[in-house]
């Protein structure tokens, strides 16, 4: 079975005319008779060719298999290789050591399956641990789907603190099942405000993250003073929306132990700095030069949603919406600049991503047909060798028939 990269190039073929009709209007040169006169000579009736002969076939052969050879290059022509494509299970780390897990891997690994870590360039359990383990299961998901495997089997935990971006279509070839997740308590956090101690603890679990605030006269080991923080936001009529999202978040971020937030909303035209406030600038109009921490909107192609270009100035990459807040995760990569304690919180978050939010719907007509299952072979070094040995043939061969 055969398959073309670059179809296109088929075109090319139209270009097996011209050796053709080269051969067509060429004629062999008739044999010279001397002759001392004219006289014994008579006349004959010319005789009118019924059809065309083609001479020198093998330097048409030769010259029309230059022309094919090269087609083939220009369209990338691929054989499907008779060699089997791998399988893999591919597992978060520490997935082999629980029970009903590990008989599932072994399983599975005895019939053939590689085993490989869910991480980037899915690594063998032999290969270094990576040092930095922070996963986008998104990510990963594309990079299975274009990785050289007939089939994989994926076991993983789903934390949603794992997806990040855009949501991907699920690869037909791949089947993924959610690891069992055990609930587990959140380390306490003592708020002193005022005179009074107030402890936050939590649980999470695969489905709910909860808190319970008590006033206590007792700080657990881990205590905070509530900090205030002034924040404006600097919008005009174009970037209205933008900035009712960011409030939102900033809200949202009120409800954390031992952190408050004082919002001002002002207009880019009307704006003047207050010296101990953040500015979020969302305008179309460049900001001033200002000594505040100040966050501005200038939308680009980057990974990170807030990129920080001096030790007081960031960067915001997207227009804010309700897909940005979720996809990117606006409110931890908030919490991350007024260094909250959500980030630590975030960390141990058991909450899973549901099947259904899991992949992008598609309809059948835009869903490409997936050829990663057939394992094709790539035989561009063969035709080089044919194209240069042919050539070679062809010069050969007119050299010596004087063509």
């Amino acid at each position: 079975m055969m398959q073309l990269a670059n179809p296109m190039w088929l075109w090319g073929l139209l270009g097996l005319a011209v050796p053709l009709a080269i051969h067509l209007l060429s004629r062999k040169e008739g044999k010279v008779i001397k002759v001392g006169s004219l006289r014994h000579l008579s006349d004959s009736t010319t005789r009118q060719f019924k059809s065309v002969k083609l001479n020198e076939l093998l330097l048409l052969a030769l010259r029309s298999l230059l022309l094919l050879t090269v087609v083939a290059l220009l369209a990338g022509l691929l054989l499907q290789s008779s060699a089997s494509l791998p399988k893999w299970v591919v597992v978060d780390r520490g997935a082999e050591q629980h029970n009903e897990i590990s008989r599932i891997i072994d399983s599975l690994t005895s019939n053939d399956y590689e085993l490989r870590y869910l991480e980037e360039g899915f690594p063998l359990p032999k290969d270094t641990m990576p040092e930095d383990r922070s996963l986008n299961q998104w990510f990963l998901t594309e990079q299975l789907g274009e990785a050289k495997i007939s089939e994989a089997v994926v076991f993983t935990r789903a934390y949603m603190s794992g997806f990040r971006g855009k949501r991907p279509p699920k690869p037909e070839h791949i089947a993924w099942f959610n690891m069992p997740v055990e609930p587990a308590k959140l380390p306490a956090i003592s708020v002193n405000e005022g005179d009074s101690v107030w402890e936050v603890s939590g649980q999470t679990d695969d489905k709910f993250t909860k808190f319970t605030t008590i006033k206590t006269a007792v700080k657990s080991a881990v205590s905070t003073e509530v900090q205030t923080k002034k924040v404006a936001i600097v919008s005009d009529e174009e970037h209205a929306y933008d900035a009712k999202v960011l409030e939102t978040a900033l809200l949202v971020l009120n409800d954390l132990p031992g952190f408050r937030i004082d919002i001002q909303s002002e207009s880019a035209a009307s704006f003047s700095a207050d010296e101990e406030a953040v500015v979020f600038w969302l305008a179309s109009i460049a900001a001033p030069n200002l000594d505040n921490e100040l966050i501005f909107l200038e939308e680009t192609t980057s990974d990170d949603l807030l990129r920080k270009l001096e030790s007081n100035q960031w960067q915001l990459t997207k227009r804010l919406n309700k897909r940005v807040v979720l996809d990117e995760q606006l409110i931890i990569e908030l919490s991350k600049l007024f260094d909250t304690q959500l980030p630590a919180m975030a960390e141990s978050d058991r909450r899973t991503m549901p099947e259904s939010w899991r992949w992008s719907k598609v309809t059948p007509d835009e869903v490409d047909v997936d050829s990663n299952t057939v394992n094709y072979a790539d035989i561009n070094e063969w035709l080089v060798a044919l194209l240069v040995l042919t050539l070679v043939l062809e010069r050969l061969v007119a050299w010596r028939r004087g063509q």
